[in-house]
């Protein structure tokens, strides 16, 4: 896989063993691990190297694509982009970041390069995407990425032990060229 995209503030790549001690530490705050539906909590470096196995195989599959998002001016790891097959056509967009990178605009900068991945490379026609109602930061996100609003749905959240309100959001192919081209 040789997409490996930079922004003005951020290099994306391939999460790799070097980056366990942060990403470890930067799951082991509740308040991150809080609005991930998949993700254990106390996190662990077993869960690190079964995810970094699993997402290999993945990405080898051509169903999943996790980025690690590290700083260009320090190279320091600050959280996750990703996109998932889920149906034919369809993948899913998927971020976290360390607390300390909250509110500084990492998350709509590295998302934009994927997304324009998953629909120009992957064949994408269309992006969902969603949040837990509790975290409107990240509907904020997904709002500035071009998102509109398509339900809500209950999901399981692991590291609550329960299920959570989602907010489901989807973009279209044509309406990313469209805002694109704007």
């Amino acid at each position: 896989m040789s997409f490996h995209p930079t922004t003005q503030r951020l290099i994306l790549r391939a999460p790799m063993m070097a980056d366990m001690s942060a990403f470890v530490a930067l799951l082991s705050d509740y308040d991150v691990v809080k609005n991930l539906g998949p993700v254990e909590y106390p996190y662990s470096n077993a869960l690190f190297r079964d995810h970094l196995a699993r997402s290999d195989g993945e990405r080898r599959g051509g169903t999943d694509f996790a980025f690690a998002v590290t700083r260009a001016m320090d190279g320091a790891f600050i959280g996750i982009c990703s996109v998932h097959a889920k149906a034919e056509n369809a993948w899913e967009l998927g971020y976290w970041y360390g607390k300390p990178y909250w509110g500084q605009g990492y998350a709509t900068e590295a998302a934009a390069p994927v997304m324009r991945f998953a629909f120009e490379d992957r064949g994408a026609a269309l992006l969902t995407s969603g949040w837990f109602v509790d975290n409107p930061a990240s509907g904020h996100v997904l709002e500035k990425l071009g998102f509109v609003a398509s339900g809500t749905v209950e999901r399981n959240c692991l590291s609550r032990g329960c299920t959570v309100l989602s907010n489901r959001v989807q973009l279209t192919r044509a309406e990313f060229a469209r805002k694109k081209a704007a």
